[in-house]
């Protein structure tokens, strides 16, 4: 039985990177690469650093060096920079705005974005274009910006519907505000409109998770990101709290009963999980964006704080981090890993989804891993965590608790070596 529980997708993989770099530099890889054709999927992700307001749980960095009015022509200077390599003539397949809160742009300056991106970058027809937001930021002039460019997925950061809670977790406005904010953008004809939910928060009652889920389930929305508080230091949240009141959020018996809670209330209304942090209903909400970037994918990264990879180099947009030179003007933050990497990310999301069949990665890898995870397996089956049916490995109710756990636990049983063959 795990004591800790991983509540990020990032706990699951956090050792790869240091264990699969290759010994190449970007300045030697990104030239070939640029000036040949996409060897997989491609999606970009741009960046938006700014938050009107900070929530009170919220430990990141947002840099305030920059200037919000004027950041909208620095990404659009990046976009037309990066987009005339033959490399970025290929369709792209998804794009997605992420932050801090990329709708605290103004209605005018997410335009400007989103139709640079349509001139200089061939979208494809049918590309998921997804914009994380507020509700608050959620206005109608917004909307009309959003829908004129063909934004067709929401990820509304509601967090919950509770007034109370809403002002302990710093969030705006009320819940019934933010409600009547997503049900407008589906009426406006984004059916794909997901929600955060945050549970395990202080004080939390049943009542609470119940009514937020009442909610959800009356707003028909396509997909819930269910999150686990993660209380960080420095933050003004956990400077509010007690010793005790902090000691209280570890206790996975009953954040355990709070996710199993959700599980049955919005499966018995037909969502399914589509990762151990997502649930879908209806088909709406695919997440194309996190599929192809974790299927083997590329991910062009603009924007300050972004993170992405062409090919098998990934990079960093850190504020502070040059660009490798006036020809490659990509960031210098980055490394080459060997592509048993991707394979194993690739195999990592697939774990993230609850099944997966370990015979598709074996081969992808030349490695047995069912006979080399088949220690840890025999004890995790006998823990009720997982099932395993041939070379089928699913995770059980309990296991998706601890998903990431488990698929940190099996990973790590990969050594780069047992991977030569993925490095060819």
């Amino acid at each position: 039985m795990y004591t800790v529980r991983y509540k990020s997708h990032h706990d699951a993989s956090r050792n790869l990177k240091n264990r699969y770099a290759a010994a190449v530099t970007g300045e030697a890889y990104l030239p070939t690469v640029l000036a040949g054709s996409a060897q997989s999927r491609r999606v970009i992700y741009i960046h938006v650093p700014f938050c009107n307001k900070v929530c009170s749980f919220c430990p990141f960095h947002r840099p305030d060096a920059l200037d919000r009015r004027t950041y909208h022509e620095e990404l659009i200077r990046e976009i037309r920079r990066v987009s005339v390599f033959p490399y970025m003539q290929a369709p792209v397949e998804a794009v997605n705005f992420g932050g801090g809160t990329p709708t605290s742009l103004s209605p005018a300056q997410m335009a400007a974005v989103l139709s640079a991106l349509h001139t200089h970058f061939r979208i494809a027809p049918d590309a998921e274009i997804s914009v994380e937001t507020s509700a608050t930021e959620l206005t109608d002039a917004m909307l009309d910006s959003l829908v004129s460019g063909g934004v067709n997925r929401l990820s509304v950061g509601i967090q919950t519907f509770d007034d109370g809670a809403r002002r302990l977790l710093g969030r705006r406005g009320s819940g019934a505000a933010a409600a009547a904010r997503v049900a407008a953008a589906m009426a406006r004809g984004i059916s794909n409109t997901s929600v955060d939910l945050i549970y395990n928060y202080p004080g939390q009652t049943d009542g609470q998770l119940a009514s937020d889920l009442h909610t959800i389930r009356a707003l028909d929305v396509a997909g819930v990101s269910i999150y686990s508080l993660m209380l960080h230091e420095k933050t003004p949240l956990y400077r509010r709290l007690t010793e005790t009141e902090r000691q209280a959020l570890l206790d996975l018996r009953h954040e355990k009963a709070l996710f199993d809670r959700i599980l049955d209330t919005l499966g018995a209304d037909g969502y399914r999980m589509l990762e151990l942090t997502k649930l879908v209903k209806g088909g709406r909400d695919r997440y194309e964006y996190m599929e192809i970037r974790h299927s083997g994918g590329s991910c062009i990264a603009l924007g300050r704080g972004a993170g992405g990879n062409i090919e098998n180099y990934f990079y960093h947009n850190a504020a502070d981090a040059p660009v490798i030179s006036e020809r490659i003007p990509f960031s210098a933050s980055g490394r080459v890993f060997v592509p048993a990497y991707r394979r194993l990310d690739a195999l990592v999301y697939a774990m993230q989804k609850g099944v997966v069949d370990l015979g598709v990665y074996s081969a992808q890898l030349d490695v047995d891993l069912k006979t080399l995870f088949s220690a840890k397996l025999e004890r995790l089956c006998a823990d009720g965590f997982v099932m395993m049916r041939g070379d089928t490995l699913s995770l059980t109710h309990d296991g998706l608790f601890f998903g990431n756990n488990i698929i940190s636990e099996l990973i790590d049983c990969i050594a780069p070596e047992k991977a030569s063959a993925a490095q060819r």
